[in-house]
Formats: structure tokens, C-alpha cells, sequence
């Protein structure tokens, strides 16, 4: 069990902090998937959406400016697995966007396709690590090594293969909980994706709740168009097994698990809009 982080507010005892945010207009949530409003599990293909969560986004969708999730996983997943109508999916960090039921594929990513499925074959070829699964999300890959018996070990075989094949020279490398991510190269994260949704959307208030190290880049955006005076925001992160310590220094306010983001999740649907 993790010991409980205390040195951020908890989100439940600072909601006048929320409803100040929430009253500005247009307003916006954007979430994460994994480990926010659903349970890591043990495959990814296990994972399911809380039902508390869907209910009150789904609330949200029909008053809010913007409902979106903001995930590694890819849209179609991501729409899949949330299945609220009038929400925006928006998949891969942001290299791709399921909206008004369209998918959007940012062109500079596509030019790195073939290199991408290149790299998922010679990886599903070649790495031979037990407990391993390769998620093939078409212009990303995640190489998930939660199942491995010996995870420090897993990651470190999982980062020299990428160091010496060619396929994933120039690819972007990074890394969540207990996962390894391959990218295009054509700076798009979590934090550029959502400082885009802000602009589209013309929003003055944004809510983000994230858990997990590529969440910290959109924790990081936020607190920037809050300091410029674009909007104002709070950063949520969600505690939980494994959390990387930049997400409670980055934080505004802490949850301790899927089980609070619920609470507030229900809280906010039941008061917005004031």
C-alpha cells in the first residue's frame, strides 16, 4: 500500500477552489483514462471506465463547453471505452482526435507510420520478455511490462533493444507506469494537446485530472495559460500504486484514487452549473 501523500490540499476539501473555476464561462473538463477514472488493471484490455464517472461526465457533456479525455490510449479505445456521445476523444497524447464522429490524424504524425508498424513488428519478432504486451495504437506504440515477474529488469531490456534497432532511431521514447512509449517525433504531448483544446474551445476554465507522468505536461500547460491569463485552471492529480513524484509536486490539488475522483466527479455534476 502507498503511504498517503499530504502535502497538496485534497481536491474534496477545497471545492470552493473547484467552483471558482467552474464558474467561469465557457468551462471545461479534461481527463485522463488509466489510473483517474478507471482502475489500473492487470492488461489494458481489462481496464473498464468506473460507471460513477461515466454517469457524471455524461451529465457534464450536456452543460459543460467541453467533456474530453486526454489519454495515451488511442481514440477509437478511448470512445470505446467511455461511449458518451457529444464528448472528444483525443488519443495517442494528442496525435490523433475522435470528434463529432470524425477521426482526426495530425498529418505530421502519419509520415511516421510506416517506421511505427516497422518497429511493432520487429518488436513482436525480436523481444522476448515474458509477460510483455505491445499495444499497437497505430502512430504510437506501448510496450506495457506489467506482467513481468522482474519489471526493473523487463524495462531495461525494453530500452536497449529500442537504443539499437534502426526502425526506432529518431523516435520519441518515453515512459508511464510501468510502460514504455514510442512516439513520433513532432512535439505533441499531453500539454501542447491541451493548451490546443483550450484555444479551440475559447475556454476560461479548465479542470484536469491526470495520474500519471505524461499528465504532468498537462499539468504544466495549464498552470502556464492560467499564469498568461487565458483561463483559469486547476491541475488534479489522482494518487494511486506507482505514482511518479511529478504529480504531486505539479499538482494543484490531490485525490486519493479512482474512488475520490468519483466523489468529485458526482459533486461537480451535481452543482454545475451553479
Amino acid at each position: 500500500m502507498q503511504e498517503k501523500l499530504i502535502s497538496k490540499p485534497n481536491a474534496l476539501d477545497q471545492f470552493p477552489r473547484i467552483q471558482k473555476v467552474l464558474d467561469q464561462s465557457p468551462v471545461g473538463l479534461i481527463t485522463d483514462i488509466d489510473g483517474t477514472i478507471a482502475a489500473i488493471t492487470t492488461t489494458p484490455d481489462e481496464t473498464l471506465v468506473s460507471s460513477l464517472c461515466r454517469s457524471s461526465l455524461t451529465t457534464l457533456t450536456s452543460s459543460m463547453a467541453l467533456v474530453a479525455v486526454l489519454t495515451g490510449r488511442n481514440s477509437f479505445k478511448a470512445r470505446d471505452m467511455l461511449d458518451i456521445n457529444g464528448a472528444v476523444y483525443v488519443g495517442s497524447h494528442g496525435l490523433d482526435i475522435w470528434r463529432d464522429g470524425k477521426l482526426e490524424v495530425r498529418e505530421e504524425a502519419i509520415e511516421y507510420a510506416q517506421a511505427i508498424q516497422g518497429l511493432v513488428d520487429k518488436l513482436r519478432n525480436d523481444l522476448d520478455i515474458p509477460g510483455l504486451l505491445l499495444e499497437d495504437k497505430g502512430v504510437s506504440i506501448g510496450i506495457h511490462y506489467r506482467l513481468s515477474q522482474e519489471p526493473e529488469i523487463a524495462r531495461k531490456a525494453i530500452l536497449d533493444m529500442l537504443a539499437h534497432v534502426p526502425d526506432a532511431q529518431g523516435l520519441l521514447i518515453t515512459e508511464g507506469k510501468l510502460v514504455v512509449e514510442v512516439r513520433p517525433p513532432v512535439g505533441v504531448d499531453k500539454g501542447t494537446s491541451l493548451r490546443q483544446l483550450a484555444t479551440e474551445y475559447g475556454l476560461k476554465g479548465v479542470l484536469y485530472l491526470g495520474d500519471d507522468t505524461p499528465d504532468v505536461d498537462a499539468f504544466k500547460a495549464l498552470h502556464a495559460l492560467t499564469s498568461e491569463g487565458l483561463c483559469a485552471g486547476l491541475a488534479i492529480g489522482v494518487l494511486g500504486q506507482n505514482t511518479p513524484p511529478g504529480i504531486e509536486q505539479e499538482a494543484d490539488l490531490l485525490l486519493e484514487g479512482v474512488t475520490e475522483a468519483e466523489e468529485l466527479l458526482q459533486r461537480i455534476a451535481r452543482t454545475y452549473p451553479s
